[in-house]
């Protein structure tokens, strides 16, 4: 696990993107970003994963919630694209 500051992120995005640990980005000495590595998942102790869940998928109902989306909107799409998908592998 790596914390770095904002600037320094800036500086070495490239690197901390490819690396293997998760990344803690603060701005003024508070956390504002993580960066998680999807080949380390299985890393992440559970706790922080429960709360990264919750909380993205508190972000994301809310986006969506703005956009006017609705729950049964986002099953068609997605059952349309999943049976576009498996038409293309036939």
């Amino acid at each position: 696990m790596q914390i770095t500051g904002i600037r320094e992120f800036r500086s070495r995005a490239p690197e901390l993107l490819k690396g293997r640990e998760l990344v803690f980005v603060t701005r003024h000495g508070k956390v504002s970003s993580l960066i998680v590595p999807l080949n380390g998942a299985e890393a992440i102790p559970v706790d922080l994963r429960r709360e990264l869940i919750e909380r993205l998928g508190g972000a994301i109902s809310t986006q969506l919630a703005r956009s006017g989306v609705t729950e049964k909107r986002v099953e068609r799409d997605f059952k349309a694209w999943r049976d576009k998908h498996r038409a293309r592998r036939r």
